[in-house]
């Protein structure tokens, strides 16, 4: 069968790498891997600290500029963030964006935790709904995404982020930064670091998008009162992370080759970015946040579609080879039926797919809205 009888279709429900760059990345990891091996030996194939590869560990420290002994490094992004969330005491109050990584709240709610969303902006959090929240209820955590936000893309602004971190500072609540979008920036411009203190922020990353899914890496930055807290809750939950992949990942970042990757994927995604915004721009002006100029995601909310259509143009979308879905579990539980109010809230993924799929895509999206009786 050719290629013009082949039924077009795009999945956007995943935030997955492209496969031309983990195509790439086959001979760095075989070299790295074999490379880490033979230089470790048995240190990274018997049991380590809990806490991590320490040479990585003083590769993050360094990155950050804060004591290697500040970090841990575990088993992905989402085990950091797991295990910080296991370690708050049950029923603490988490302050969240509007709309966020929704595994991160099942986790928490896992544990117990009661979760209070606050309103994004174009430029971060809503401030002033903030300092209302943080007056009335006594929080433990704020956790954010600032650089090119899941779900909705947006980058928050030097000066929201920073007032973010003074108000959480004056009120005792732990500001939790998930950085692990900010070196992925394709517009040409770079982000500006977090700056971390004694007191915090507290930084939490993962090498999934910046390296591979496959190799499950993650970090956390603490402050120095709480890394002892942390590391018991490490200890006694899993004896040992994955220490031949935490050598590779630090022989690639000694090597200098990681930043010469960073640069191929930023190359690698920047085309697809400009499909991704030329086409929200062109078919849904007023649908999403803002111009995306890095990450994994965007959202839409499709104001035509109200709850009773959503089941719907899902499967009608479905069958056009368009693959969505409501991302109702991605915001806050307090902020739902608000924001249900706006139509279809739906995130779209665009790293793995070539510009004129995205093009295509989004086109029959609005195809699809404007034909939905």
């Amino acid at each position: 069968m050719g290629k013009a009888s082949e039924k077009k279709s795009i999945n956007f429900l995943r935030g997955i790498p492209a496969e031309e760059a983990l195509s790439r990345l086959i001979p760095i990891a075989s070299e790295g891997y074999e490379k880490a091996i033979k230089r470790y030996g048995t240190e990274v194939l018997q049991y380590g600290h809990f806490n991590g590869f320490k040479p990585l560990r003083d590769l993050i420290g360094q990155s950050h500029q804060v004591d290697p002994e500040r970090v841990i490094v575990g088993n992905g992004g989402l085990e950091v963030i797991s295990l910080f969330f296991k370690s708050l005491p049950r029923g603490s109050n988490i302050i969240v964006e509007e709309a966020t990584y929704d595994r991160t709240m099942v986790d928490a709610e896992r544990y117990g935790h009661n979760l209070i969303g606050v309103e994004l902006t174009s430029t971060g959090i809503n401030l002033n709904q903030l300092e209302k929240v943080v007056n009335k209820i006594p929080a433990a955590v704020f956790y954010g995404i600032p650089f090119h936000q899941n779900p909705t893309g947006i980058n928050y602004s030097e000066e929201n982020r920073q007032a973010v971190e003074q108000i959480c500072r004056e009120k005792g609540i732990l500001c939790a930064w998930d950085i692990c979008y900010e070196l992925l920036r394709y517009d040409g411009n770079q982000n500006t670091s977090i700056t971390v203190s004694e007191w915090g922020p507290i930084l939490m990353s993962s090498f999934t998008k910046t390296i591979s899914p496959g190799t499950k890496c993650g970090y956390i930055v603490l402050p120095k009162d709480y890394v002892e807290h942390m590391g018991k809750v490490v200890a006694n939950t899993r004896i040992n992370p994955n220490l031949p992949t935490q050598a590779f990942i630090a022989d690639f970042i000694e090597s200098g080759k990681y930043l010469e990757f960073l640069d191929y994927l930023c190359t690698l995604y920047k085309p697809k970015m400009d499909a991704l915004n030329i086409s929200l721009n062109a078919h849904f002006p007023e649908a999403f946040s803002v111009d995306i100029s890095g990450g994994f995601f965007a959202s839409v909310s499709l104001q035509k579609i109200t709850p009773d259509k959503e089941e719907s143009f899902i499967k009608s979308a479905k069958e056009a080879g368009v693959g969505i879905a409501a991302a109702w579990d991605a915001v806050a539980p307090n902020l739902r039926e608000k924001k249900r109010k706006d139509g279809l809230f739906t995130r779209l993924t665009f790293p793995a797919y070539e510009p004129e799929e995205i093009q295509w895509g989004i086109a029959k999206l609005k195809e699809l809205e404007e034909i939905l009786p």
